[in-house]
């Protein structure tokens, strides 16, 4: 017997998802903002957004800065707990005000296929709305998805507390898929070039946006893809995946695991948000560029550093390796995306910057299926300003 739609759809783990989209007129370039753990050492990064983006509606009021929080947290330690409330009060406020006065639109039901360029990524990307029933972030998961990487539970607070009575879902998350042939993507893009060169009218597929990113981030295109048929064509190409993947592993986290394990909790203890919005990315993809993440430590005596751990932070151990002797050193640290920006915080007096030339993704998906995850922050898919912009969303049922 065949499988229904919506058995094919639930087989690997996905959803149809809602999509809310910024309404025509809204400029998107002020619109769409970068993850929120971007450049938490560069305040002045997020100065100048809010200076760009002015009085104009943004998702930079649906978020709150880790370099704001950090700074929030440094100056007034004992009153931050009541500063967060405040601020996730707004965000929630400002949140249902983008759905009531019609600032974010229901588009329907859709996938979106995403082209992203910029100065080290040329990457493809497929909007789709992940189960949380099928994600396990736990070392040594057996699940349909899984973490690459280890969730530290400390970093989750503050995350579930911003979800926890959030209306909107707006993603950040990267979620790597192991499709060596490319089949994935050439399906969509055959997709693409059926469909959206037809005669206006004859597709409900169509050009969702085309625009300049925000902080010479590059450029960004989507397509809507809401015909049922393309859909299932796409959705019976990672059947095929899953069928052909070892150990039962489809997807792995690439970017934002810590932002979909805090979704995961927040489901699981309210049953809100079961089906979480992420962007599909082929870990093959040509364009699609990983770094090492470097280690910034802060307020450290590099002599008393060096003689207790042995570490030459110009050549330092495997990242494996050292991020266990930091651990035990107890420094506190910051992970920076970029190489070139760790190095010039490095400069700062009380600061130690250890960086890395590259990292081998070839074998990650084998990586986590024979260690269970990688240390935290071992790698990224580009670089600070080539991350995922906040820009989609979806209501959180």
């Amino acid at each position: 017997m065949s499988k229904t739609f919506e058995e094919k759809l639930n087989e690997v783990g996905l959803k149809i998802p809602r999509i809310l989209f910024p309404r025509e007129g809204i400029n998107l370039s002020k619109f769409a903002c970068i993850a929120a753990d971007q450049f938490t050492q560069d305040p002045a990064y997020w100065d100048r957004v809010k200076k760009y983006i002015g009085d104009e509606p943004s998702t930079f009021n649906l978020i709150y800065p880790e370099a704001y929080m950090e700074q929030e947290l440094a100056n007034n330690k004992d009153n931050f707990e009541n500063i967060l409330n405040d601020k996730i009060a707004e965000i929630n406020t400002n949140m249902n005000k983008y759905i009531s006065e019609g600032i974010y639109e229901d588009i329907g039901e859709c996938f979106i296929f995403v082209e992203r360029k910029a100065k080290s990524v040329n990457r493809r990307g497929l909007i789709v709305a992940i189960d949380l029933e099928k994600y396990d972030y736990n070392k040594g998961a057996k699940s349909l998805m899984r973490a690459t990487e280890l969730t530290v539970k400390e970093r989750l607070v503050v995350r579930e507390k911003i979800r926890e009575n959030a209306s909107l879902d707006i993603p950040h998350v990267l979620v790597l898929i192991n499709d060596k042939e490319d089949k994935l993507f050439k399906k969509v893009e055959s997709i693409k070039f059926s469909t959206f060169f037809r005669m206006a009218g004859d597709s409900k597929n169509d050009i969702l946006y085309d625009f300049d990113l925000m902080e010479d981030s590059g450029y960004i295109k989507g397509y809507k893809i809401a015909d049922k048929s393309d859909i299932e064509e796409i959705v019976d190409v990672l059947i095929d995946l899953k069928n052909d993947s070892e150990d039962g592993l489809l997807y792995a986290v690439g970017d934002g695991n810590h932002s979909l394990a805090a979704a995961k909790d927040v489901y699981d203890k309210t049953g809100r948000g079961r089906y979480a919005l992420v962007e599909l990315v082929n870990i093959h993809d040509d364009g699609l560029a990983f770094f090492p993440i470097h280690r910034l430590l802060i307020n450290v005596d590099q002599n008393d550093f060096v003689k207790k751990t042995g570490v030459d932070p110009n050549r330092p151990p495997a990242l494996q390796d050292l991020q266990k002797i930091l651990d035990d050193y107890g420094c506190k640290i910051d992970y920076i995306h970029g190489k070139e920006e760790c190095i010039e915080l490095g400069k700062k007096k009380g600061n130690i910057s250890i960086t890395f030339d590259k990292f081998s993704y070839e074998t990650l998906f084998e990586d986590v299926i024979k260690h269970g995850s990688l240390c935290r922050k071992s790698f990224s898919m580009g670089e600070a300003k080539d991350k995922r912009f906040y820009l989609e969303a979806q209501k959180i049922m």
